[in-house]
């Protein structure tokens, strides 16, 4: 019930905000700063809760029944096994970029219109919701019903069709897409990933080694995410000419570094892995958020 009740008052706000369709700047700075309230309080809380549960990290590492279905981790799993204590670690680093991040991004375009960061702050946010991956600690460390591992996975699902589809949002913005009702699209793509999140069943007894209960179409989301992720990279890239912009070059390489980044440190059972995913997320980060608000600065 915890997760819920961190959950729920965060979907009302983001709902009351949009109700506001034409999301002014001081609307969306509003929901920015809403945001780094959010993510500071789901640090200190993960803070808490990864030293209560931390003895129980190997145990759930023996008993996972499958490595992750990354797109780029299946490689990595041909050379190197698991180790217990990478998807506590990807949760913190999950986490903590989301602060560092939505912190950046506040200053950074506090004064700057650009339809394109509202978005991007949206999947800064959904990364902070990883954090549903310590349920199953918890509930080996408590005792607890696995039922709350069902509710949590759904969450999981949530943030992360979000999180795609906010970046797939923003890259329609960057590609022409002239629509000012960006609190409408806010709002349909928290209910769009909603749906398919609450329809999709959740094994509870079952997780991989990053700790990600496993559910439903499996597959079918794997490639879902793929269609997404080429579609988004694909319309950045081609956004560099609609711009006629030099600019517009680096920001797109910078969300290439970030969904890649993003995807070895949702699925990473390995250190190195870490390794990889800090660098790709944070010079991506900087480059997309650094040349964007160039780019509209001086508009």
């Amino acid at each position: 019930m915890f997760f819920y009740r961190l959950f729920i008052p965060t979907l009302e706000y983001t709902l009351t905000v949009s109700y506001d369709l034409s999301m002014t700047l001081s609307g969306r700075n509003r929901l920015v700063i809403a945001g780094i309230i959010w993510s500071l309080l789901i640090f200190i809380v993960l803070g808490y809760f990864s030293l209560k549960s931390f003895s129980v990290f190997p145990l759930l590492e023996e008993q996972a029944i499958n490595r992750p279905l990354g797109i780029l981790h299946s490689l990595v799993a041909l050379f190197l096994k698991p180790q217990s204590y990478v998807p506590l670690f990807s949760i913190i680093i999950s986490v903590l970029y989301s602060l560092i991040t939505i912190i950046a991004i506040y200053f950074l375009f506090e004064k700057t219109q650009s339809p394109e960061i509202l978005f991007f702050a949206n999947f800064v946010l959904s990364l902070s919701l990883e954090i549903g991956r310590m349920a199953l600690p918890l509930i080996t460390y408590y005792d607890a019903s696995l039922s709350y591992a069902v509710f949590t996975g759904k969450i999981i699902l949530f943030s992360r069709l979000f999180g795609l589809f906010s970046l797939f949002l923003a890259s329609v913005y960057a590609a022409g897409m002239d629509m000012q009702r960006y609190g409408f699209l806010l709002l349909l793509n928290v209910a769009v990933c909603l749906a398919l999140a609450s329809g999709v069943p959740i094994d509870s007894m079952n997780w991989d080694t990053a700790l990600t209960p496993r559910y439903g179409f499996a597959n079918m989301f794997f490639f879902i995410e793929l269609t997404i992720i080429i579609i988004t990279v694909a319309s950045f890239f081609i956004s560099v000419k609609n711009k006629s912009s030099r600019d517009y070059i680096f920001v797109s390489l910078g969300i290439f570094l970030v969904i890649l980044g993003r995807d070895i440190l949702l699925h990473a059972d390995t250190f190195p892995e870490l390794g990889i995913s800090i660098p790709l997320l944070g010079v991506g980060t900087w480059m997309y958020c650094v040349y964007l608000h160039r780019y509209y600065l001086w508009l």
